[in-house]
Order: C-alpha cells, then structure tokens, then sequence
C-alpha cells in the first residue's frame, strides 16, 4: 500500500512541477478550469461533459509530454542538434494539434449556448 500512494505522491508531484516550470501547461491548465466552470454554467448535457474532459486531457497529457521532451533535449545537449530540433518541433506541433482539435470542440460545445446567452437572451 505504501508502495501505491509514494506512486501517486510521485505523479501528483509531477503535475504540480509541470505547472510550476512550463508556462504553456499553466495555459491550459487555466483554459481547462474556465472550460469546466463554462460547464458548468451552460449546463453542459453529459455527452458534452464526456468530450470536453476528453480533449482537456488531451491537451494536458500532450502539453506534459512536450516539456518531458524539452527537458530530455537539455539533458542531452545545449548545442544546435538536428535530431533534438525535430523531436522539439513534432512535441510541438502535437500539442498544437490538440489545442486545436479542442477549440474545435470548445466551439462545439459552447457556440450555440452562448450565442443564445449573450444575443437570443
């Protein structure tokens, strides 16, 4: 048992070092929090609330995978490198892609529900 919760203690610590050292996570986890209060608000059905928790998964997991990488590629080299460029770029662009796959959702979503709040009335 001891075993299991030293296992959580270590993954808790390690989102709260992603938050704390990489300034894109501390976006999304931001953007994540004003998303399940516009939730809340909106009073999302629960398909809805299944898709959103999703994609805000998917972009944090993604954004958490993309600082591993950048912090890989500092412990290997300072220097220009080719190789941890490419690995840079591709951690990168697959945070890129969930962000926009969320906004898509995000649209989805909460488009219509606020369009009726803030024009329909």
């Amino acid at each position: 048992m001891k075993r299991v919760v030293r296992k959580f203690g270590n993954a808790f610590r390690g989102i709260a070092e992603a938050i704390r050292i990489e300034n894109s996570f501390k976006f999304h986890f931001v953007a994540a929090i004003a998303a399940i209060v516009l939730g809340f608000v909106l009073h999302i059905n629960e398909e809805e609330w299944a898709v959103l928790v999703i994609v805000i998964g998917l972009v944090l997991v993604a954004e958490m995978f993309n600082t591993v990488v950048e912090l890989l590629a500092r412990m290997v080299t300072r220097e220009q490198n080719e190789l941890a460029r490419q690995f840079l770029d591709i951690s990168a662009g697959a945070v890129l892609v969930t962000s926009f796959i969320s906004v898509v959702v995000g649209i989805v979503i909460f488009g219509s529900k606020l369009w009726n709040v803030l024009f329909a009335g």
